[in-house]
């Protein structure tokens, strides 16, 4: 009875463990609660808010940031002037006979501007609005400005470029805030906002066109203005600046006004290829507190008086080359002599351009401003050194 006793007992034991075995493999297998081992990557799932809260924030880049800060700023110019025109038509009732007429025709022009202060203050180019007989500035919220009195509201400086148009009755209106053209940096990005639409079509909300800087310091004279205007100092961009543009903002990647659009290459009547020019912030800011306090921005004095090199004068004066242009007067107690400047001095370049004549002197001087400073290098003694000229008011003139 013991040997059978213990042999049930064995095929009990037997049985117990075969059956443990075949539900531990049967089972359904359950949900591991531990994380994955080392170097395990595990599929992060979201739902369908949480991509488009990430996709929404993303979005939302420095430009579309830059755009928000400027564009309730920026304002449509639009204008119209009576041009008369001189027709002939032959008389009803003699065929050979001529009858001479004016026929008087109201021409509109669009620009684009930007304001500037909160009391209504517009800055924008001087050929957006000159010979203009009427003027609207309409805001991205719909106001329509009507300027009452052009002579009163509106001052302009031609040389420059820059005109401000003040608008009656308003306070608290967005502006602007401007940054330093100086310190542009080439390859940033540039983003041209414009507002040419203003009375065109029902919704005035700028246009937006990005780029980046592509030059600075540039000197441009545009063919359809050979004889009339040079522009001087430029900064040039990529981003596009088509018709009706000019006198919008060229903005930097913080939000800040670094010019004002105003040139742009076109192939035949087509818009921008490319290549526009905007006027350097402090530039504009400069005519823009003269225009204020003054009217009209005032002229400028340096004291000093340039003449042409010769190979003889530069035998002379123990240099290489006649190119440049040499110092023969420095006024006492003028800009020129607060700078360091002497007779005999041969100016070579100016803000970093090589200066082969007094002519090209004069030229680099053109359209400067008071206050403007202008980085001189001279040879003295054979010596290369670094003069720092400020401009001042010219004392004879008012």
């Amino acid at each position: 009875m013991t040997g059978r006793r213990v042999r049930l007992a064995l095929i009990l034991v037997a049985g117990i463990a075969l059956g443990a075995l075949l539900w531990d493999h049967l089972r359904p297998a359950r949900r591991e609660e531990t994380g994955p081992g080392p170097g395990v990557r595990v599929p992060v799932v979201q739902d369908g808010r949480g991509f488009a809260n990430d996709i929404a924030e993303s979005r939302r880049n420095a430009i579309v940031r830059a755009v928000e800060a400027v564009e309730p700023a920026v304002v449509s110019v639009n204008t119209f002037s009576v041009e008369e025109r001189p027709v002939r038509f032959r008389d009803p009732f003699f065929d050979f006979f001529y009858t001479f007429a004016v026929l008087r025709q109201k021409v509109p022009g669009i620009g684009s501007g930007f304001i500037v202060r909160e009391d209504g203050l517009v800055l924008t180019n001087a050929h957006v609005v000159e010979r203009a007989d009427a003027i609207s500035v309409t805001l991205p919220d719909r106001r329509q400005f009507e300027v009452k009195d052009i002579q009163k509201q509106v001052l302009r400086d031609p040389e420059s470029d820059v005109a401000l148009i003040r608008l009656d009755g308003v306070r608290e209106l967005p502006n602007v805030r401007f940054g330093d053209s100086d310190d542009v940096i080439i390859g940033e990005w540039a983003i041209a906002i414009g507002n040419p639409f203003g009375l065109v079509i029902e919704d005035p909300q700028p246009t937006v066109t990005v780029g980046v800087i592509s030059a600075r310091d540039r000197n441009v004279q545009p063919p359809e203005s050979a004889s009339y205007r040079v522009y001087k100092k430029m900064i040039q961009t990529d981003a596009a600046i088509n018709r009706g543009n000019s006198g919008g903002p060229l903005v930097n990647g913080a939000g800040e006004v670094i010019g004002i659009n105003t040139v742009i290459f076109t192939e035949g009547e087509g818009g921008s290829v490319g290549v526009g020019f905007a006027i350097p912030s402090n530039k504009a800011r400069r005519v823009m507190e003269e225009l204020l306090l003054y009217g009209r921005p005032r002229e400028f004095w340096t004291g000093i008086s340039v003449m042409r090199m010769t190979p003889w004068i530069a035998a002379r004066l123990g240099l290489d080359s006649a190119e440049g242009a040499l110092i023969n007067e420095v006024e006492d107690n003028s800009p020129g002599e607060r700078a360091g400047l002497r007779q005999g001095d041969v100016i070579v370049e100016v803000n970093g351009k090589p200066i082969r004549n007094d002519e090209d002197t004069l030229n680099a001087f053109q359209g400067g401003s008071v206050g403007e400073v202008f980085q001189l290098t001279v040879l003295r003694n054979g010596r290369r050194m670094q003069m720092r000229l400020v401009l001042e008011q010219d004392p004879r003139r008012g």
